[in-house]
């Protein structure tokens, strides 16, 4: 969410990409209508993470919650919606 969208794919394959057989991980995003705020923090949505990290790591969201009311400085900003999403990374054989 620090990285401008044309950057992200990049980014996950170059970190990722150079990782050990059975590394775990979390990746945690904000997903929020990004035409509400120029980010940073920027929007990532399910759809684009899956997307970033197919073919580099499984990504399976585990949590997701609205954190509107938590965070104001968003609100003060207009975003309406503001949810946070938690996802496992990692090899298939470390489940």
């Amino acid at each position: 969410m620090a990285l401008p969208a044309e950057m992200r794919a990049r980014y996950a394959r170059h970190v990722y990409g150079q990782l050990g057989a059975g590394w775990r991980g979390l990746l945690i995003t904000l997903d929020y209508p990004q035409a509400e705020m120029e980010g940073p923090p920027f929007s990532v949505p399910d759809d684009e993470v899956r997307r970033l990290y197919e073919g580099v790591a499984p990504a399976r969201l585990i949590d997701r919650r609205g954190i509107l009311e938590k965070e104001p400085k968003f609100a003060e900003r207009g975003v309406t919606r503001l949810d946070t999403l938690v996802y496992r990374l990692g090899e298939p054989d470390a489940a």
